[in-house]
């Protein structure tokens, strides 16, 4: 049976990493908002999430936020490149870290049901 809140948690999740690299790619001022408002929608699921690693998830969640906004902020102030670019990697790396945790409570949610 698919359980749909993991299917649209684990989405936005993956689709929070994917927007944050597309930004870092093209620099552009519409993909910044757009990994911003899909980090923040992905972080609001994470609070749902009924996971073994939930906490981390979503400490992995505040930190991609903690890093986009203030990178939003320098962007639209005129602030170097350099810097915005810093910040939106490490909002990507905390995303990968989400992934990976995702990847990791699957590999842990199989294994119990195997013991059953």
């Amino acid at each position: 049976m698919i359980q749909w809140s993991k299917v649209w948690s684990d989405l936005f999740i993956i689709l929070a990493l994917t927007s944050n690299i597309g930004f870092l790619v093209s620099k552009d001022p519409y993909q910044l908002v757009i990994a911003i408002g899909v980090n923040l929608i992905a972080t609001v699921l994470k609070f749902n999430i009924k996971k073994f690693l939930a906490a981390e998830l979503l400490a992995t969640a505040f930190i991609s936020d903690l890093h986009l906004i203030p990178a939003a902020i320098l962007y639209f102030s005129g602030s170097t490149s350099s810097l915005v670019t810093g910040l939106a990697v490490g909002a990507a790396v905390a995303n990968m870290l989400s992934v990976i945790l995702i990847i990791i409570d699957i590999i842990m949610s199989y294994g119990q049901q195997e013991d059953i």
